[in-house]
């Protein structure tokens, strides 16, 4: 994936991402962050900016939040 490093990366960008992560790689969302965060930031938060970071921690949210929900309603207790 070609990614400018001029351009804001948006929230619907990285969900988008996490979804596939999620569906091929890493089920679980702490560890599909990690995996994102090693190989698409290269280890460093702000690589493609403060702006792009935040958009990814608000994906990661938006993400989580999601998870939460339906853990809540199928009466799971514990969200991975």
């Amino acid at each position: 994936m070609t990614v400018n490093h001029s351009s804001v990366l948006s929230v619907e960008y990285f969900e988008a991402y996490f979804k596939l992560v999620l569906a091929s790689l890493e089920p679980v969302a702490d560890k599909a962050k990690k995996y994102i965060e090693k190989n698409f930031f290269k280890g460093k938060e702000c690589y493609y900016g403060e702006q792009t970071q935040r958009n990814f921690i608000t994906a990661y949210n938006k993400l989580k939040d999601k998870k939460l929900q339906i853990a809540n309603n199928s009466g799971i207790n514990k969200v991975r």
